[in-house]
């Protein structure tokens, strides 16, 4: 009799533990799809980010003036503030360069809107990355997380 109590325990104890593990696949998978659903949308978030800069950048290579630059710092105003917290030597023209690069603009792009030659803009990233502590290569890689998307 004990022997078929205890075979009927171990019984009980496999459908529950079965039980358990199929919950626990369940929870898994549904884990999955909202992790999965959270990257499309950062993804969305970030491409929608990218078209929004994209058209100011246009917009200001139509208008090709100071105030357009100028603009375009007031618009990231909060990020250019976070910048020069962190790295106070920076110059006006710096933040300038720095809010370009940040909003992924190639460099002929910004060359052409800074109305900088290729020498002195090459020198200015130069300046630029010394005055962050990094190196002109890595430049783009420590400007880039300032302006990336963070969702809450």
């Amino acid at each position: 009799m004990d022997t078929m109590n205890a075979i009927i325990l171990l019984a009980i104890i496999a459908e529950v533990l079965l039980l358990i593990i199929c919950i626990i696949g369940y929870r898994v998978a549904f884990l999955k799809r909202q992790l999965t659903d959270l990257r499309i949308k950062m993804v969305i978030s970030q491409r929608e980010e990218q078209m929004r800069h994209q058209i100011l950048i246009d917009q200001i290579k139509q208008q090709k003036n100071v105030n357009a630059l100028d603009n375009l710092q007031n618009l990231f105003a909060d990020k250019n503030k976070e910048i020069k917290r962190i790295y106070p030597a920076l110059t006006e023209t710096d933040m300038q360069v720095v809010t370009l690069i940040g909003l992924g603009v190639d460099n002929s792009d910004i060359l052409q809107l800074t109305d900088m030659s290729k020498r002195t803009y090459y020198k200015r990233r130069q300046l630029i990355a010394q005055r962050m502590n990094t190196t002109a290569a890595l430049l783009d890689e420590a400007i880039l997380p300032f302006f990336t998307v963070k969702l809450k």
